[in-house]
C-alpha cells in the first residue's frame, strides 16, 4: 500500500468516526428530549355559510347528533344528520327530522347564503335493533320558493325525491 492510499484510509476513517458520533449525538438527545406538544389542528378554511350551517345542524335537539357534515358548493348542498333512539327501531314519524333539518337550512340560507341547484340531506335514524337512512334531494329553486311562501309544504314534498331504506342491526 502506498504513502497516498494510507493517507486517504485514515481520512476516510477519521470521516466514518465523525459521522458516527454525530449521528450517535442526534440518537441520544432525540431519547432524552421532552416529547413536543402536539401540534394544534390546523382548521382549513370554511366559508362563513358552510360554519352556520355546521353549527345549526350541530345544535339541532335530541335525538339529533352532533355529527353533521355539510358539502356546499355553486350547485350543491350535501348534509348528513345522525339521530339516535332508545327504542329498537326508530319511530315511524322519524322522517319528520327532514322538515326540522329544511327549517334550520332555511334559516342559515336566509342569512345571505347562495342557494344551490340541488341540496340534498341525508338522514340516519339509529335504533338498537334498526337503522333507517333517509335521503331527501330537492332543488333549490324549489328551496327559494318556499322559504318566500309561494310553494307550500305539501308541493315542496311533492316537487321533491325522497328515499328511505331499512337496514336491521347485523350482530
Amino acid at each position: 500500500m502506498t504513502r497516498k492510499q494510507k493517507h486517504i484510509l485514515i481520512i476516510l476513517g477519521v470521516l466514518d468516526l465523525v459521522v458516527v458520533g454525530a449521528l450517535a449525538i442526534i440518537v441520544v438527545r432525540t431519547m432524552t428530549a421532552t416529547p413536543a406538544a402536539p401540534p394544534s389542528i390546523v382548521q382549513a378554511h370554511v366559508s362563513p355559510c358552510v360554519q352556520r350551517m355546521l353549527e345549526s345542524c350541530n345544535a339541532l335537539p335530541a335525538p339529533f347528533s352532533e355529527t353533521a357534515t355539510v358539502a356546499w358548493d355553486t350547485t350543491q348542498l350535501y348534509i348528513t344528520l345522525h339521530a339516535a333512539y332508545p327504542t329498537a327501531t326508530p319511530p315511524s314519524d322519524s322522517a319528520q327530522l327532514l322538515w326540522t333539518a329544511l327549517d334550520e337550512m332555511a334559516v342559515v340560507l336566509k342569512s345571505g347564503c347562495y342557494t344551490p341547484e340541488t341540496i340534498i340531506i341525508a338522514l340516519t335514524a339509529h335504533g338498537n335493533a334498526e337503522t333507517v337512512q333517509y335521503l331527501a334531494q330537492l332543488a333549490g329553486q324549489d328551496v327559494t320558493a318556499w322559504m318566500a311562501g309561494t310553494l307550500s309544504e305539501e308541493n315542496l314534498a311533492a316537487q321533491s325525491h325522497f328515499r328511505q331504506t331499512v337496514q336491521a342491526r347485523q350482530d
